[in-house]
């Protein structure tokens, strides 16, 4: 453990270790080289890191901790946006899903509300009660056509809202850390 100790001393105190914003950037150079430029006259000045243990050192050890916790919180804020946008997308799917099938349902009740008027058409210019029988029940096949449509239309809005909201969830976490 010693060794080690000694080590790291002599890797943390070696005078042949260039400055971070020479042209070696932290690189050691050779007693002959070009690293020390602080010491040549060459290069920015860079102010000794802090000791452990002491308040400066504790100020930017916790300045580290408050960097790494906001890369967190953005990391966050940009998965859960990405979630969304997923989410917005598989929502997006069923509504075109939905879309076509109120194209087919709206189809089927126009066509169910053609039948009843012309069975009640019909019922009524013969006036017997088989043909009123017949017209009341294409009456109600257009009445559930009707309804199932309407509720698809109402699934569609809600979907369309849902993705809208998500959407702009999304974007508003995007924002929120960008600004971070």
């Amino acid at each position: 453990m010693n060794e080690i100790s000694s080590a790291w001393d002599a890797f943390r105190f070696n005078p042949y270790h260039g400055a971070a914003g020479s042209g070696h950037g932290g690189q050691f150079t050779s007693a002959g080289g070009t690293g020390g430029g602080a010491a040549k006259g060459g290069g920015a000045k860079t102010a000794p890191k802090p000791r452990p243990g002491t308040p400066a050192w504790h100020a930017a050890h916790m300045a580290h901790l408050a960097h790494l916790q906001h890369e967190q919180h953005k990391a966050s804020l940009l998965a859960t946006a990405k979630a969304d946008r997923a989410k917005a997308h598989q929502l997006q799917l069923q509504l075109n899903q939905l879309l076509r099938q109120a194209q087919h349902a709206q189809a089927a009740a126009h066509k169910a509300a053609a039948s009843a008027k012309h069975a009640a058409a019909a019922a009524k210019a013969s006036g017997k009660p088989v043909a009123h029988h017949h017209a009341s029940a294409a009456h109600h096949r257009a009445r559930v056509t009707h309804r199932h449509h309407a509720g698809l239309k109402k699934r569609i809005s809600a979907l369309r809202t849902q993705i809208h909201d998500l959407l702009a969830q999304a974007s508003q976490l995007d924002a929120q850390a960008a600004r971070l």
